[in-house]
């Protein structure tokens, strides 16, 4: 199973709607659990207690950070086939909230991916994900929505 954790909520119809349209299309369960996000800088300690509590010991944890690895759509899907095909754990992207991510949940990651240099807002990030997971689901079945 995939899981992702994600700080706040979504609140703009149309990301709302794209996102169940991808996880809907998805040949494999993806599950999104929210946690609260807090004002300020320092309630990222706070979040980030939060995504630990949801996150089992047997998870394989993927940080989303801009300081993460980055790759194309075709490494990405080739990550999630190995994960899925000999890990036999459950896949857990975290996307932190405005502040980012604190170290604890940096620290228990097994690794960091990026997407980009630059920031996006959590929202849109998910989104961003959801399609990324889908789309590497579909390369991997030689499905043409990749092109």
């Amino acid at each position: 199973m995939i899981k992702i954790i994600a700080v706040g909520k979504v609140n703009q119809k149309g990301l709302e709607e794209s996102m169940k349209y991808y996880l809907k299309q998805c040949p494999v369960k993806v599950e999104v659990f929210e946690v609260n996000d807090e004002p300020s800088e320092q309630g990222k300690e706070v979040e980030g207690e939060r995504i630990l509590s949801k996150i089992k010991d047997s998870d394989d944890v993927i940080a989303l950070a801009i300081l993460g690895k980055m790759t194309s759509s075709e490494g990405f899907a080739k990550l999630l086939d190995e994960k899925m095909t000999y890990a036999h754990k459950d896949i857990v992207f975290v996307i932190g909230g405005s502040y980012g991510l604190s170290d604890a949940v940096l620290k228990r990651a097994n690794s960091q991916l990026s997407f980009s240099p630059m920031t996006f807002p959590h929202q849109l990030m998910r989104l961003i994900l959801i399609e990324q997971i889908y789309r590497g689901l579909m390369i991997l079945k030689h499905h043409p929505y990749h092109k």
